[in-house]
C-alpha cells in the first residue's frame, strides 16, 4: 500500500499565459449535474446514482462517475473491473475495501484508488450507512465487470496495491485573501514518484463564507466540481451563473473562463476533477 503525501493545489494561485473570453468556445457553458434516481445494484446490496455516464451524454468525459450508498452489514460482492481503475472517495460512514489479499479501512474524507483488474469488494462497516463517490477510468460498462461464476473462468493476475490518500483536512494552507483552501489528492503528472493509473487529477477544496476562486480558465482540460457540503455559484464572464447545491456537480468544459463562489453561509466543501490532469501551465488567472 502507498500513502501519498498530498500536495497543495496551486492551480487557483498561478498564472500561465493569457486567454481572452473569445478564446473559449462560443457554445460552451457550465452544466449543472444532479444525480438521477438511485437504482439497486448487486442484488440490492447497494444503490447507485449516476453523474457522468450514459445518464449524461452531453458531457464528454474520459471517465464515469456515480454516487453509491451501502447499508450497514451489506457489501458489493467480489468482482473485477477489467482494464479500469476505480477511485473511491468516502463521503460518509466507514468502508472496508477488499483489494485482492489486502483490506483497507477508509473513513469520511479518505480516498482509495483500486488498480485495474483487482478482485475487490466494498463493505459498510459499523452501524451507519456508507456513502461514496466512485470514478472509473476508462468509463464503466457492464462488459468490463466480472463477478460470480465468471470469476473462475477469467485468469487475471495483479500485483498492484491500492493507493490510499489520507484525510485532506490535515495540513491545509489557506489563501486568506479569497478565503479558499485547496489540497491535491491525486495527480499522475505532479506525483510521478508513484505510478498513478489515471489521467485525471482530483483535489479537495474548502471555501469559507464569502470565499471565492477568481476568474480562471484551464487550457485543454475540463473541471468537474462536486459539492460535498454547502453550495457554490459558478459564473462565466458573460454573466451566466449556475447554483450548485450539495450532492450535485458543475461541469466546466475545457478553456471556459469561470469564477466559483461560496453561495452558503457556512464553509463549502467541494471536489475538483480535472481531466486531463492539471499542471501549472494550464491555468490562466484573470483580474
Amino acid at each position: 500500500m502507498y500513502r501519498i503525501v498530498p500536495l497543495l493545489l496551486t492551480c487557483m494561485l498561478l498564472s500561465a499565459g493569457c486567454l481572452t473570453a473569445s478564446e473559449s468556445p462560443a457554445e460552451a457553458e457550465v452544466s449543472l449535474i444532479a444525480p438521477v434516481d438511485p437504482i439497486p445494484i448487486f442484488d440490492g446490496q447497494a444503490t447507485y446514482a449516476g453523474f457522468i455516464s450514459a445518464e449524461t451524454p452531453q458531457i464528454q468525459a474520459n471517465y464515469s462517475m456515480g454516487y453509491v450508498a451501502v447499508a450497514p452489514g451489506n457489501a458489493t460482492p467480489p468482482h473485477r473491473l477489467i482494464g479500469t481503475a476505480e477511485l473511491v472517495y468516502v463521503l460518509g460512514g466507514t468502508a472496508e475495501i477488499r483489494c485482492d489479499n489486502e483490506t483497507v479501512t477508509a473513513r469520511e474524507g479518505e480516498t482509495v484508488l483500486l488498480p485495474e483488474g483487482v478482485l475487490q469488494s466494498i463493505a459498510a462497516a459499523g452501524e451507519t450507512d456508507l456513502y461514496y463517490i466512485t470514478v472509473s477510468q476508462p468509463a464503466y460498462t457492464p462488459e468490463i465487470e466480472i463477478s460470480g461464476d465468471e470469476l473462475d473462468a477469467v485468469d487475471v493476475k495483479t500485483d498492484s496495491a491500492p493507493i490510499v490518500v489520507a484525510d485532506p483536512r490535515t495540513g491545509i494552507e489557506w489563501d486568506l485573501d479569497s478565503g479558499v483552501a485547496a489540497f491535491t489528492l491525486l495527480n499522475p503528472v505532479l506525483m510521478n514518484e508513484t505510478a498513478i493509473p489515471i489521467d485525471y487529477s482530483i483535489a479537495y477544496v474548502e471555501l469559507l463564507p464569502g470565499g471565492y476562486l477568481g476568474y480562471d480558465g484551464i487550457r485543454g482540460s475540463s473541471d468537474l466540481l462536486y459539492v460535498i457540503e454547502g453550495e457554490i455559484e459558478v459564473a462565466t464572464r458573460d454573466g451566466a451563473a449556475v447554483r450548485v447545491p450539495a450532492g450535485s456537480a458543475a461541469y466546466v468544459p475545457p478553456d471556459l473562463v469561470k469564477e466559483t463562489r461560496n453561495a452558503a453561509d457556512s464553509t463549502t466543501k467541494i471536489l475538483s476533477f480535472i481531466d486531463p490532469a492539471w499542471t501549472p501551465e494550464k491555468t490562466v488567472l484573470f483580474e
